[in-house]
């Protein structure tokens, strides 16, 4: 039976039961459950907790009609009146609805603030959007993380926070998506998508990234063959130098971790699945505070060996850390869920500690832009 097979026999009307019989490695009998048939709930925030004490890490995967109050619900869980500080990370938010964009941004900034502007070549092409909230409660510092695949909605959020001071961004330099699409219909089943608006952030800075001189491929696959115009200066309400012309550059650049050969190699082998499968069916029940010993470690190098994988003790060696974190990721995915494994991830995640790190830099911004907008009144 393949996967189309098995989701067909599992797909019914809502509200019904269906059986389900599970064969898992370890277990002498059978598992059987029968779950209720419902719609699958999507949301953008599913990874939100305390990462440091008084310090909130809140994790937005893409930006949807939900976005705005499940933000709201996230910051009131984190009990935002006592926090010192949040880390936003939007890295791999490919954006989505530019309304809930414009409510992300006004649970941060100060009513009257300019978000976003749309400019075009056409009379009111132009259009500014301004925070249209009262905004007392979340004044905290915070600090934003991007990526090369941050894009869109995530890349007016990251510039209209950079630009009036309100964070901090750090990580890579964003996608550059910053086009506004007009559809014509040309026929019954066919319209032209046309380019009519760009948009440019409060300081001027237009998103979009040059792709005059390259192909598509290279636009989506090859980010690093434009890089942010140097010269395309411009200043943020307290007089911080912001890039534009290429996306959002952040405060503080800090690269992400490489994936090597060797790391690929024990993925590709599904090394680390097996290994814990059987590690989970063997022994007892492990807890949150579980940690992965060095006599596990040499435990997992030779089950890999077992599974016929080629390698040398170098380049296990030189990856141990990796191979430590790994398994246990794969030991929370399969015991805790999803969320509790993504919290193994941010442990040692560079960019999050380089975050964690500039809280107080954090605090010393916001605290100067709320005087620049005291002054402003």
């Amino acid at each position: 039976m393949d996967l189309n097979e098995v989701v067909s026999k599992l797909k019914g009307p809502r509200g019904t039961a269906v059986k389900i019989r599970v064969v898992r490695p370890g277990v002498e009998e059978p598992i059987e459950m029968s779950p209720i048939r419902d719609e699958i709930a999507k949301f953008t925030i599913n990874n939100s907790y305390t990462i440091r004490p008084r310090i909130g890490y809140i994790k937005l995967e893409s930006f949807a009609e939900t976005t705005g109050q499940e933000l709201r619900d996230a910051l009131r869980k984190l009990d935002v009146k006592n926090m010192d500080g949040l880390v936003f990370d939007l890295r791999n938010n490919p954006g989505g609805l530019l309304q809930e964009a414009i409510e992300v941004c006004e649970t941060f900034l100060q009513k009257g603030q300019l978000i976003v502007e749309t400019r075009g070549r056409t009379r009111g092409s132009n259009r500014p959007y301004a925070s249209q909230k009262l905004n007392t409660e979340n004044l905290f510092p915070l600090v934003v993380l991007i990526n090369p695949q941050s894009a869109s909605a995530s890349e007016i959020v990251a510039g209209a926070l950079q630009d009036h001071d309100r964070a901090l961004i750090v990580g890579q330099t964003s996608f550059g998506k910053g086009l506004v699409q007009s559809v014509y219909p040309l026929s019954k089943n066919a319209g032209l998508a046309l380019t009519t608006q760009k948009w440019y952030t409060p300081s001027g800075r237009l998103i979009q990234r040059d792709y005059s001189q390259i192909s598509q491929f290279d636009y989506y696959n090859h980010r690093e063959t434009v890089p942010p115009k140097k010269d395309d200066i411009k200043h943020s309400d307290i007089g911080r130098i912001v890039y534009g012309g290429g996306g959002i550059a952040p405060d503080y650049v800090v690269e992400e971790p490489k994936v090597n050969e060797f790391q690929t190699l024990l993925v590709s082998k599904f090394a680390f699945y097996t290994f814990v499968r059987d590690f989970l069916a063997k022994n007892p029940p492990v807890d949150r505070s579980f940690q992965v010993s060095d006599a596990m470690i040499d435990q997992f190098k030779q089950h890999v060996q077992k599974r016929g994988v080629q390698f040398n003790d170098k380049d296990f060696d030189d990856n141990r850390d990796f191979i430590r974190r790994s398994i246990k990721y794969e030991i929370f995915y399969n015991k805790f869920g999803v969320s509790d494994a993504a919290k193994v991830l941010l442990e040692d995640d560079p960019q999050v500690l380089k975050a964690i790190d500039l809280i107080p830099e954090a605090k010393d911004l916001a605290s100067k832009a709320r005087r620049q907008v005291a002054e402003k009144r």
